[in-house]
């Protein structure tokens, strides 16, 4: 189910795979959320991206 951030109360639990998508752009991210900060986290060819939640336009929790 997509989730479309307005506020706090809509992030995701800590540590959470998902795919979630930046505000103002079309491209879907694989990721998850950090244990500490609570932001979303995408690793790319051992670069690192870090993305606070008001930078988040929606995400999907993915399960396995």
């Amino acid at each position: 189910m997509k989730i479309k951030i307005v506020g706090k109360k809509d992030l995701p639990p800590s540590n959470s795979t998902l795919k979630f998508r930046i505000k103002n752009t079309t491209n879907w991210r694989v990721g998850f959320t950090d244990g500490e900060t609570g932001d979303f986290v995408q690793e790319v060819s051992g670069i690192t991206y870090s993305y606070s939640w008001n930078q988040i336009d929606e995400y999907y929790l993915i399960t396995t």
